[in-house]
């Protein structure tokens, strides 16, 4: 049986990212290619065909902030990041370089949760056993 990308694990520059539930990889396409959506063009016939609009690939995730983590590091990367997001103990895994982190965190109170946001230009999509 196939396995299903359920809980996952996010990687930014090799590190383990504490991760709560909920993160998203978006703007997956073909890969290893910027994505492209489809947009109808109707006319008074009907369909005529479509556009493409560009798509960007994002990475979503909320952390827990501790005292081990560096959010300035995670910040400082502009252009040269590597994302990783898999399915925790094997399956799916789409690759990211040349992220960016989008910056303006913010912190909460209580569980000391902070969302990230990374872009990049494209996903690559892989199995690993």
């Amino acid at each position: 049986m196939a396995k299903i990308t359920g809980r996952v694990e996010v990687l930014v520059n090799g590190q383990l990212l504490l991760s709560k539930t909920g993160a998203t990889a978006s703007g997956i396409g073909l890969s290893g290619k910027p994505a492209f959506k489809l947009k109808e063009v109707l006319g008074d016939t009907g369909l005529h065909g479509f556009v493409e609009e560009p798509v960007v690939a994002k990475c979503e995730v909320k952390v827990t902030d501790r005292d081990d983590v560096r959010l300035d590091t995670l910040c400082q990367i502009n252009g040269d990041g590597t994302v990783i997001f898999r399915a925790a103990g094997g399956g799916k895994v789409y690759t990211m370089n040349n992220a960016t982190c989008t910056r303006d965190l913010q912190v909460t109170a209580g569980e000391g949760e902070t969302s990230l946001t990374f872009m990049g230009a494209y996903w690559t999509e892989a199995v690993q056993a």
